[in-house]
């Protein structure tokens, strides 16, 4: 019986990751109907606002990020850095920096709204680099990424 148990130990044993990306594309104006956990990104993402210029103004893709550590380098400072081609770019490449502050965990949202979406288009491929002062810790890419 312990015999069979070891394998099972063994697969789930895998490295945490310091990195976590959550992306949500949100792509009309109108109120999805029926679906809960969509509606509500969908409520949040337009809290606040009230004419229609402000609300497609909110169109576009959201990107979450949320990191953690490595140990002992907490006191330097996050950087992410965001590559990113659309649509109406072809192979251009865009980018966005976010710098944090330094600390244990953290949490950015990245966002491709407004007017950036609306002349480009959609996301098609995207690569996030998480750093760590000057060291590269982790990326993240999308199935489309080169």
């Amino acid at each position: 019986m312990a015999i069979l148990a070891f394998p099972g130990l063994i697969s789930c044993s895998a490295p945490r990751s310091f990195l976590e990306v959550r992306h949500y594309h949100l792509r009309s104006l109108e109120m999805l109907r029926g679906l809960d956990a969509p509606r509500a990104e969908q409520l949040h993402r337009f809290h606040g606002a009230v004419t229609a210029r402000e609300r497609r103004n909110r169109l576009g893709h959201y990107y979450t990020v949320e990191w953690h550590g490595p140990e002992g380098q907490e006191e330097k400072p996050v950087r992410l850095v965001f590559r990113y081609r659309q649509v109406g770019t072809g192979s251009e490449i865009r980018s966005l920096v976010v710098p944090a502050s330094s600390g244990s965990t953290g949490k950015a949202e990245l966002r491709v709204a407004g007017p950036a979406y609306q002349e480009g288009g959609r996301v098609t491929s995207w690569h996030l680099g998480y750093y760590r002062g000057d060291q590269l810790i982790e990326t993240r890419q999308s199935y489309l990424w080169e």
